[in-house]
């Protein structure tokens, strides 16, 4: 993903999706779309990503686009490089709409690599594709960022990615760290604008092997910095943002 600015810039907005969908019977298709952020590109971030206003000036807006392939996301893992950033921009451009933001689980790669390849100096994707040997011609543009994304992680895990369908991506998407999962304050947020009721489910760990879920409905929700809950349940329920799976606004399974 590409925009005219940062998460904490309340203007930002974006400017270029790459997406690949994968289903129970392997890569589904890619799509990559420019976008009219509908406000002028700053320089700066053009000069980053190489997108400029001539470029969008006839591309869907993100509502466009979000009509034609928001249905991509639903019921789906979401994995991406630094998730919370993503996320928090696409939930911010469905809240700016009136819409819901995504609770959807989600595996942050940031955490995940770093764990998988403590060796390596960081962890920005344009170093592990180069450090690993991975095609990465385009850095900072949406589709190249996918397909490198992909390569590393193969590589990483030393496995297809397919096997992120089953247990692992499971695990994956409960240990991903807070990164993983600061998006879903965007559904806390939501609910209390709206007074939607919130369903969270977490994983409740014994030890490193095995987790349980739990579901909760939650009337009034509240966010601090690392709790999300009721405020009078919020000193004995242990709900840390990393132990957040997925949230369901207004609506039990």
């Amino acid at each position: 993903m590409e925009t005219t600015g940062l998460l904490f810039h309340n203007d930002a907005r974006i400017v270029e999706i790459g997406l690949s969908v994968w289903d129970s019977s392997g890569l589904k298709g890619r799509i990559t779309s420019l976008i009219n952020p509908e406000t002028p590109i700053p320089p700066m971030y053009t000069r980053i990503h190489g997108i400029d206003d001539s470029m969008v000036e006839h591309s869907p807006t993100f509502f466009e686009f979000w009509k034609e392939n928001g249905i991509q996301f639903q019921g789906k893992v979401v994995i991406a490089h630094n998730l919370s950033f993503d996320m928090g921009m696409i939930n911010r451009e469905l809240m700016r709409r009136d819409m819901a933001p995504l609770g959807n689980p989600g595996i942050d790669t940031v955490p995940i690599l770093k764990s998988l390849l403590p060796r390596e100096k960081n962890h920005k994707l344009s170093h592990l594709a180069k450090s690993l040997g991975v095609r990465h011609d385009s850095r900072h543009r949406a589709e190249d960022d996918v397909a490198a994304l992909e390569q590393v992680l193969t590589i990483a895990l030393d496995r297809s990615l397919e096997t992120l369908r089953g247990p692992l991506g499971r695990d994956f998407s409960f240990w991903g760290g807070a990164p993983s999962h600061r998006y879903f304050r965007d559904s806390v947020i939501w609910c209390q604008k709206t007074g939607e009721p919130l369903t969270i489910t977490l994983s409740e760990r014994q030890d490193e092997m095995t987790a349980s879920l739990r579901r909760r409905k939650i009337e009034s929700p509240t966010c601090t910095t690392k709790r999300v809950g009721s405020l009078e349940d919020g000193p004995q329920l242990p709900w840390l943002w990393k132990d957040v799976r997925s949230v369901e606004i207004n609506g039990e399974e």
